[in-house]
């Protein structure tokens, strides 16, 4: 199948979207329902047409782009406003789909009048978002793709090292800088030479309960703490969420979960499954009271209050080897 043939396929796809979305069809509620609507409506306009091809899921449930249509890959977005903004995709998509040479968006706008819309991926590209990672940031409705405004095609810029990325990042950055402002965040190493700009505590300084309540939000919003004890980075993101927003330091990042002092007194087993048991109450808390968009910002996908635990354990299972987290924690409910 030729783009030209796909993307004849896509305006059908999204036309009969957001007719059953506007008609108050079931599958349209949350993200997770999203994306198997889109599938089955790829599936029934591929039958329709004849077309040689088949869509599935793509080959692991965070790879990118979620679908896969024989060489073609469909990134599902869904938002429950009235927006065609959100937080995209890692800009160093470490579980690309690489038999997904040519990837599309469809995205579903469920506030306001519902609707959906199809766009090249390099096309609905603006921006460039960084708290704990850098992301791309997916706008439907404005015609300015980043990978114009950085001078390079998206092709070659999705191949290119994490290192030549970054500095295509900075560079981009810099160019959006106020005055007085820096990227204190993103220098070159060989040109930093200041503090980061605010007021920083070290973890072990911290009160028992004040460690508690903040494992507790970077454990909820990084499920990944989850992959196997020799997987490197797992606690990276965790680490540099309580750095960038509450400004708390910790060098150890095993500290946070793994070490024996805050899995309590036994030794040997699992130490973060008891650290973690040990916050229940307090992920759960976190679940209710953070902000969506940091669900968004770390999990990539919108998640209502009251399905968070459940989409947490859905994720962690995922990440998690010989073991299952949905199995130990959270068995009383919500």
């Amino acid at each position: 199948m030729k783009p030209e043939q796909f993307e004849a396929l896509l305006d059908g796809v999204v036309i009969s979207l957001s007719r059953a979305a506007q008609s108050g069809e079931e599958g349209f509620a949350n993200s997770k329902d999203f994306e198997k609507t889109v599938l089955a409506a790829l599936q029934a306009a591929i039958k329709q047409g004849g077309i040689a091809s088949d869509a599935d899921r793509s080959w692991h449930p965070h790879a990118f782009p979620d679908l896969s249509v024989n060489g073609f890959g469909v990134e599902v977005k869904h938002t429950t406003k009235d927006s065609w903004l959100a937080v995209g995709n890692s800009i160093f998509e470490g579980m690309r789909d690489e038999s997904a040479q040519k990837v599309y968006v469809i995205f579903g706008k469920m506030g306001g009048w519902p609707e959906a819309r199809w766009a090249r991926y390099e096309d609905c590209i603006t921006h460039v978002r960084i708290s704990h990672a850098p992301r791309f940031v997916v706008e439907m409705d404005r015609e300015s793709p980043l990978f114009s405004v950085m001078d390079i095609a998206y092709d070659d810029f999705r191949r290119m090292s994490p290192e030549d990325k970054m500095h295509h990042i900075r560079e981009y950055s810099r160019n959006r800088l106020r005055p007085g402002e820096r990227l204190w965040w993103l220098e070159d190493r060989e040109i930093q030479s200041h503090a980061l700009p605010m007021q920083v505590r070290l973890y072990m300084a911290l009160e028992q309960d004040e460690k508690r309540k903040y494992r507790a939000e970077a454990a909820i919003l990084n499920p990944q703490i989850c992959k196997p004890s020799r997987a490197r980075g797992k606690y990276n993101d965790a680490a540099l969420y309580l750095l960038t927003r509450h400004g708390i330091f910790c060098p150890q990042t095993r500290d946070l979960f793994s070490a024996g002092s805050v899995a309590g007194k036994e030794r040997g087993g699992n130490y973060l499954l008891r650290a973690l048991q040990d916050i229940q109450d307090l992920m759960r808390n976190a679940a209710r009271e953070l902000d969506a968009e940091l669900f968004v910002e770390y999990w990539g996908e919108e998640c209502p209050v009251d399905q968070r635990i459940a989409r947490w354990l859905e994720i962690a299972d995922g990440y998690a080897k010989d073991w299952y987290p949905s199995e130990h924690l959270f068995l009383d409910g919500e």
